[in-house]
């Protein structure tokens, strides 16, 4: 049986630089789950029972172990078993960078009696980040974490320079060119030029767009109003790279593909014939690591037009981050066209916790193309 559950966030932090590397992994927060009434004790006569009434009794306790973690991801999801952590302000935020990376993960560890001496545990990542009560973002904040910031000192902002008001150009006369060193006698000189001075105006009040996040189809957007010519655009060649390369430039990422499916150049070159591992590259290509799931399902109808199978989501799974990797399947696992027959391979890349997460994601997109 259960005797108790504890709960621990931890930070890691890693950081490389010049062939130089180094970790840092500490403790943010731990408590002990309150006892539950679905907590039933087993004694050891039925724990020696349950073993001897079965023919496999590794089996017997590998499903112990499953009916545990099951039971864990109930409480969690139901929110009927609950504990406060409380995240230090000293802490860093979760980021992923290229010579820094900070991590955080709760780890949940179950305590068992009786002749189960295998204590069952489940990491699961997480993302911390500031509050939406700091930083004038939108949101309520409780009376403590609210309370942390009241002493935080403001500053008046300071102008960057004063504002100049554009003053109409007057020519001023240029001085005439003296004579040259008597040493350049000798030398063969051409006529002096005066060159005088002129005014240009870069962009103005008329800046046009080209294609990005939000350029428009119609033509007439380039022209002019005054009847000027339109601006130049120059096309970009339908390939992965490009697509890559656009995902990473780009404010939407899921703005730009959602675009790109429109357009027929772009489904028969690209998305018609993109293998798994060319749809896991675009994927990572996502800087947001919460825009990924949607990008790929939004790539999954379009993927081989409309065969997308486990290959895909196998790969989608294996392109992302661990605490992406059950939100992952669940948007995926409608759009698999082969589900039926090869849900056993998705469920062989994922952890017994991540089996439990997504039980009713397997069970919905089954019984959607059954």
């Amino acid at each position: 049986g259960i005797d108790r559950v504890e709960a621990t966030i931890t930070e890691e932090v890693e950081w490389s630089a010049g062939g130089q590397n180094n970790r840092m992994k500490r403790k943010l927060a731990s408590r002990t789950f309150r006892p539950d009434e679905r907590w039933v004790k087993l004694s050891k006569e039925e724990m020696r029972s349950l073993k001897s009434s079965s023919k496999c009794p590794t089996s017997t306790f590998r499903n112990e172990e499953q009916s545990i973690l099951e039971e864990i991801h109930r409480a969690i999801h139901e929110g009927e078993n609950r504990v406060a952590l409380d995240i230090a302000s000293s802490s860093y935020q979760s980021y992923l960078g290229a010579l820094i990376k900070v991590n955080h993960h709760l780890k949940i560890k179950v305590f068992t009696s009786g002749l189960c001496t295998h204590n069952p545990k489940v990491r699961v990542p997480l993302y911390i980040g500031t509050p939406s009560s700091v930083g004038g973002y939108q949101g309520t904040a409780s009376t403590t974490e609210q309370s942390q910031y009241d002493n935080i000192p403001t500053v008046e902002a300071i102008p960057s320079a004063p504002y100049i008001p554009n003053a109409p150009y007057i020519a001023t006369a240029m001085p005439e060119p003296s004579a040259p060193p008597a040493e350049w006698a000798s030398a063969v000189t051409a006529t002096p030029v005066i060159m005088t001075q002129s005014a240009a105006v870069v962009g103005g009040g008329k800046i046009y767009q080209a294609e990005g996040d939000n350029a428009h189809d119609n033509p007439n957007d380039n022209e002019e109003a005054d009847g000027g010519s339109p601006l130049a655009v120059a096309e970009v060649v339908p390939s992965i790279p490009n697509l890559i390369q656009e995902i990473q430039l780009s404010v939407s990422s899921l703005s730009t593909v959602n675009r790109r499916l429109t357009q027929q150049t772009w489904k028969r070159a690209v998305f018609d014939p993109m293998t798994p591992n060319q749809y896991a590259s675009v994927i990572r290509a996502v800087t947001i690591e919460f825009d990924q799931p949607d990008l790929a399902a939004a790539l999954a109808p379009a993927v081989r037009g409309g065969n997308f199978t486990h290959e895909y989501v196998i790969a989608a799974i294996r392109a992302v981050s661990e605490w992406l990797r059950t939100p992952m399947i669940g948007k995926l696992l409608p759009s698999c066209t082969d589900l039926e027959e090869h849900s056993g391979k998705i469920l062989s890349q994922l952890s017994d916790w991540e089996r439990v997460c997504t039980q009713q994601n397997f069970r919905d997109a089954l019984q959607r193309w059954s």
